[in-house]
């Protein structure tokens, strides 16, 4: 029973410690006031947007075509991971119109290895043959996109302006999430509901890599990922891929850069990248675990993290991001045996009320900030807000039903997950896909 007991008390400890650490990361961050942006811009820089596409015709055409109208002067190569649908000919089709846009087309056995598989062929290629042309691989920045990715007129200006810096290897773009346009229906609500959370999570992301950045522990999600050549071709020819073997190879290529070299920095852009959010239930859920299982898959990196001379704050912010979902398996296991606590008549950690309640106010207060905060720079409604508050508990299953999964298919060691589905948006061209 002693043992039972101290087995308690200590999952307790654990959830409590994750919590504190939660607590102090989301006040700090609510605090800090947005650190002002230095430089002057690089106009000299070049730019050339990376799409991955597995089965995109339902998005690819707009993307590239957004792309074309805001960012005139930048390349665009479309990566297509040998897709069934009309993906690779739809952007032949505009190649052949357009000479900035390109198409490399994997093939089988090597294609449909993952994302990070991908990228690492495609950048390889573009480097040689910016080599060719005698570019200084300084001034030439790949911008990884996903498929239904939309930038903002601002994004580049900005990117030019953080990467002025020679020092600054990478940047990461604030991701914003398109909301659907059908009608609120009873089928309809969860999903709207996933959407609106899943805009209102990067919106507090969005103040977490501010903080960040202040530490320079900026982390790499993906769409909206900047990367300077000069670092990529290095990191080639030293044989290390510089979007690493795992599932959450966007984060993982951020930690790859920041211990490469101990001036390498990374920057976070406000200027936002647009994409869809996923209004559907199982997809989301889906999702999160790949996510998950992605960061899971990145603890062998702390040995490195600690050896490394980065700044303290920066080791230990990276390391509560990679370990906390184990540390979330601990708060789970802990709410799990609490049958088993009733059962025994046993209990671990006891707080006293006035602490509960302590807890539980900042939990809400924190909420309920984040929330006010979103609606002064959306101006929602009244009815909008309500709606925001309704979904919480929308999100926060979904987000349940996800740690389990990862786990799963991280100790049985699955590695391949079903790409996230685009759908057509209203006013876009493209063919529908099989």
């Amino acid at each position: 029973m002693d043992l039972l007991r101290g087995f308690l008390t200590f999952l307790d400890l654990s959830g409590l410690l994750m919590l504190g650490l939660y607590f102090l990361q989301m006040i700090v961050a609510a605090l800090l006031p947005a650190p002002r942006r230095q430089g002057v811009p690089d106009e000299s820089l070049r730019f050339t947007f990376l799409i991955p596409a597995l089965n995109e015709a339902q998005v690819i055409g707009e993307t590239v075509r957004n792309l074309r109208a805001t960012v005139p002067d930048a390349r665009i190569v479309v990566i297509d991971d040998a897709s069934e649908d009309a993906t690779a000919a739809l952007v032949q089709e505009l190649a052949a119109r357009d000479p900035q846009v390109s198409l490399l087309r994997r093939a089988f056995p090597e294609a449909r290895e993952g994302k990070g598989k991908a990228l690492n062929w495609a950048v390889s290629r573009v480097i040689a043959e910016r080599e060719q042309e005698g570019a200084d691989l300084r001034r030439e920045i790949f911008v990884v996109v996903d498929a239904d990715g939309r930038v903002t007129p601002e994004l580049i200006p900005e990117a030019r302006r953080a990467l002025s810096d020679p020092d600054v290897m990478g940047a990461q773009a604030r991701v914003r999430i398109r909301p659907s346009v059908t009608r609120l229906t009873p089928r309809t609500v969860i999903g709207r509901m996933l959407e609106q959370q899943q805009d209102l999570e990067f919106f507090i992301v969005r103040h977490v890599q501010l903080l960040r950045q202040r530490w320079h522990s900026v982390g790499l999600f993906g769409n909206g990922q900047f990367m300077r050549a000069s670092y990529l071709a290095g990191q080639l020819a030293r044989g290390v891929a510089p979007w690493p073997d795992c599932l959450s190879e966007d984060f993982a290529s951020g930690l790859e850069m920041r211990l490469a070299r101990r001036q390498n920095r990374m920057a976070f852009l406000e200027s936002a990248v647009t994409q869809q959010g996923l209004p559907d239930l199982h997809r989301f859920s889906r999702q999160r675990a790949r996510w998950t299982q992605g960061t899971m898959q990145c603890a062998p990196y702390l040995p490195r993290l600690w050896r490394s001379p980065m700044p303290l704050l920066a080791r230990l912010d990276l390391t509560y991001f990679v370990i906390s979902p184990w540390m979330n398996g601990v708060i789970v296991t802990s709410l799990l045996m609490q049958p088993v606590r009733w059962l025994m008549g046993t209990q671990g950690l006891v707080l006293d009320a006035t602490v509960s309640l302590i807890i539980t106010v900042i939990n809400i207060g924190l909420q309920l900030q984040w929330i006010a905060r979103y609606q002064l720079e959306n101006r929602l409604s009244a009815g909008r807000v309500l709606f925001t508050l309704a979904s919480l508990p929308v999100y926060g299953f979904a987000l349940f039903l996800s740690l389990p999964m990862a786990y799963k298919h991280y100790f049985t060691g699955r590695r391949t997950w079903d790409k996230s589905l685009r759908h057509a948006e209203p006013g876009e061209l493209g063919t529908s896909a099989d």
